[in-house]
């Protein structure tokens, strides 16, 4: 190899090192490609959406009056009954047996006043004759008095002991449809237990629990779509009670809705979709949740302005959802990073504007 191939060779590996570092070089002082959201008014929702349970609008935990084994359970889950039916018979010897004795002695008893009459009836004519005294006619008056008195008093015995053993039949409490029954035939049962839970039929309601921070936000006339779960059945609705009371535990509130037209799908049990129309703007910026930065209380964003990053601080509604109103701090047009993690303030980027997947400003829970 000559002396000039040489020369030309480490010229070539010179020039190819130096386009190689222009290249990085280059690389390192372009501006990096960022995704961003620009942003436009638009009509926008802020909405709350809770899942809710389908229950009857009356909701009856039926209990025994007494603690004992059960006898009979003659109904189940889902009938329907009417009030009055015998829902459940508890075990009570004791009481029948009671109520056994006291028949017994009711005819004792009853069997010894008629003799007491038939005794005064003969006293009596026996003093019509002059054959006995006034004071023996007395004597079969107190005579009968007594024994009607036994036999009164016997009769409000066996009463009592009848109305104690109705106490150990359950019976229903109102015309309605058989909910839960958490118990079996056997089983011993406490005045706490819960035989039966019965709801009435007709319109229901869907429960569901609310932090009482948005309960507090919700007004009670906000409009509210009911959809059952795993359906696209969508129905309209309204706020029925906001209960005052919070669950210590939870931190929550209930809230019970109603459909504003009977549907089938509404069973008891039934999970709900529930969404309610907190409020509605006409127009308004929004922002994605994850666009937004919080740092000590303080709510930035990052935007691209003159091919760099900077910093804005901004207001928003107070709300939980993917979405975030913007109160304050953005304007229409503006450029705001949707990753605030790919470029920090003062780089240099290009902006790729994202397409609209929803209408701006849609708050979404």
């Amino acid at each position: 190899m000559t002396i000039r191939s040489v020369w030309v060779m480490r010229l070539a590996v010179v020039v190819g090192v130096l386009l190689v570092a222009f290249f990085l070089v280059g690389r390192a002082f372009a501006p990096k490609d960022v995704d961003v959201v620009e942003l436009a008014e638009a009509p926008a929702d802020q909405i709350l959406a809770v899942v809710g349970r389908v229950r009857p609008v009356n909701l009856v935990r039926v209990q025994a009056e007494t603690a004992g084994a059960i006898l009979e359970l003659p109904r189940d889950e889902g009938d329907r009954v009417r009030r009055g039916d015998l829902l459940a018979r508890i075990r009570a010897d004791q009481v029948v047996a009671a109520v056994a004795v006291s028949d017994a002695q009711i005819r004792v008893l009853e069997a010894q006043l008629n003799l007491s009459r038939q005794k005064r009836a003969r006293v009596s004519k026996l003093v019509a004759d002059g054959w006995a005294t006034r004071a023996a006619l007395d004597e079969a008056d107190a005579a009968v008095a007594a024994a009607a008195a036994n036999r009164d008093a016997a009769s409000a015995t066996a009463r009592q002991s009848r109305a104690r053993s109705q106490e150990f039949d359950v019976r229903a409490p109102m015309d309605g449809t058989i909910l839960t029954r958490p118990v079996d035939p056997g089983q011993v049962i406490g005045l706490s237990t819960v035989l039966f839970e019965m709801g009435t039929t007709g319109q229901m309601e869907i429960e569901a629990e609310v932090d009482e921070f948005l309960a507090d936000r919700v007004p009670i006339t906000a409009a509210v779509t009911l959809s059952p779960s795993g359906t696209a059945i969508r129905l309209f609705g309204r706020i029925s009670e906001v209960s005052p009371q919070v669950d210590a535990s939870t931190g929550g509130r209930l809230m019970r809705f109603v459909s504003s037209t009977p549907a089938a799908d509404l069973r008891p049990g039934r999970s709900v979709d529930v969404v309610i129309t907190v409020a509605r703007f006409a127009r308004a910026l929004s922002v994605p949740r994850s666009a937004v930065l919080n740092n000590r209380g303080k709510t930035d964003v990052r935007l691209v302005e003159d091919g760099r990053v900077v910093a804005r601080a901004i207001t928003t509604l107070d709300w939980p959802g993917t979405y975030l109103i913007v109160t304050g701090g953005l304007k229409v047009g503006d450029l705001v990073l949707a990753d605030p993690s790919k470029a920090a303030v003062g780089t240099r980027v290009k902006a790729t504007p994202l397409p609209q997947a929803e209408p701006a400003g849609a708050a979404h829970p």
